[in-house]
């Protein structure tokens, strides 16, 4: 198996600059996601390391070979499509080994690498079937496992599960990641679910308008954004902010005082906070702040709630038997060593 390293990568489409200084390294055997709003350059990336574009700066590795200018067939990769990608005219059986053929491998390597992908996808009894007598979960299924049966060093992986419906993608999920910890295949999966990303990933690397903006293990780039739009783009509910003002080195929310981990450039600070670690109270607290109901949404497991405060909207989650309506008056309390600091500025993360 081997590793990934992109360094200093740069595209433009014409006029437009798509990947700006972009430089990355996937280590061997790990999962990571590329993971971003549309637009973003995640799949341009992906693409460059496939072969399928070429950067106009920078270099790309696998391994320890320099693969910059080699065309997809010599990079001893393997691709799985948004599409699927799988031949509308082949049984399961002849997808599967499609690549090993064009590799010309002896019929005995086709039939025990077939057998090991369809036994690792659970498709064994599908083999003769043809791609339009089969769901979409089950094509999907076919794909991934054409491309571990070339026994690929790397395998790159575009939105392969946003084709599915939301129950289908949930079990996909689960099986892919079951699969490619058994397979051990370096794999650098594109997505701009982040459910998706924090539930797959060894490591996230988020971009944003070209550039790489973080790149840690998922619960570092949850707790920890480097900046608001990580914090902003990464949560279902994503994190709130809040405009404070500065005092004695300390941010002032109504009468509650929070310790800072730095001085900040000026007078304000934001205050990043996730729904789930604001703790709702019907009555004054210590260490809480006020602050007004205007949207109550039951999501079962937990009340989503929108609140105002001194004109800043925030959400909150509470138990779903908690008593509530909109017009009403909450307090609540940050929950100490959850809450992020950020330059309002810049919005970048304040050292802690």
């Amino acid at each position: 198996m081997s590793g990934i390293r992109v360094e200093n990568i740069e595209k433009l489409f014409g006029k437009a600059k798509v990947l700006t200084g972009v430089s990355l390294e996937i280590r061997d055997q790990e999962f990571v996601v590329l993971l971003g709003p549309s637009g973003c350059g995640k799949t341009t990336l992906l693409r460059i390391i496939a072969g399928l574009e070429y950067a106009d700066k920078g270099q790309v590795w696998i391994g320890d070979r320099e693969v910059s200018t080699l065309p997809p067939r010599s990079r001893k990769i393997a691709m799985v499509f948004q599409n699927y990608a799988i031949f509308p005219h082949l049984t399961v059986l002849e997808n599967i080994a499609f690549g090993l053929r064009m590799q010309k491998a002896s019929a005995e390597r086709v039939k025990a690498q077939v057998d090991r992908a369809a036994t690792l996808m659970h498709i064994e009894n599908l083999l003769q079937r043809y791609p339009a007598q089969l769901s979409g979960g089950q094509r999907q299924r076919v794909a991934v496992g054409r491309a571990l049966a070339v026994e690929p060093e790397v395998l790159l992986m575009d939105e392969p599960l946003s084709n599915l419906d939301a129950l289908l993608r949930l079990e996909m999920r689960a099986e892919l990641k079951r699969l490619l910890a058994e397979s051990r295949t370096t794999t650098l999966y594109v997505t701009h679910d982040q459910v998706e990303a924090m539930s797959l990933a060894d490591r996230i690397a988020v971009m944003n308008v070209g550039q790489l903006v973080q790149y840690d293990e998922p619960i570092r780039v949850y707790q920890e954004p480097t900046n608001t739009f990580v914090g902003g783009f990464i949560g279902s509910p994503p994190m709130n902010f809040l405009r404070l003002r500065v005092e004695g080195g300390q941010a002032r929310i109504e009468s509650l005082m929070l310790s800072l981990p730095t001085s900040p450039p000026g007078q304000e600070v934001l205050l990043g906070v996730r729904p789930e670690d604001l703790e709702a109270y019907s009555q004054q607290q210590p260490q809480s702040f006020p602050a007004e109901v205007r949207v109550v949404e039951p999501l079962g497991p937990h009340l989503l709630l929108t609140l105002t405060y001194e004109q800043q909207s925030l959400k909150a989650t509470v138990p779903p038997d908690f008593n509530i309506s909109p017009g009403q008056t909450l307090w609540l309390k940050p929950q100490p060593g959850r809450l992020c600091w950020l330059d309002p500025t810049s919005g970048q993360a304040l050292s802690r």
